[in-house]
């Protein structure tokens, strides 16, 4: 019982891990796409309801912890 709860605990880390990492990456590709029509990061994040970081925070988050 404990070795399944476990084993699922892990596996929805992973893919918690997975998705954050992707919708990581699909910020920058919005922010990249928003700069090349125009729009600065500072008028997106003010727009947007919720904190975008900044593109290089973005990219750190990214970077394995080691």
């Amino acid at each position: 019982m404990m070795d399944d709860t476990t084993e699922r605990l892990d596996r929805l880390q992973m893919e918690v891990s997975q998705l954050r990492e992707m919708v990581i990456i699909q910020t920058v590709i919005l922010q990249a796409l928003a700069l090349k029509a125009g729009i600065a990061p500072q008028t997106m994040m003010a727009m947007s309801p919720v904190p975008i970081p900044e593109p290089s925070d973005l990219m750190a988050m990214l970077k394995p912890k080691g």
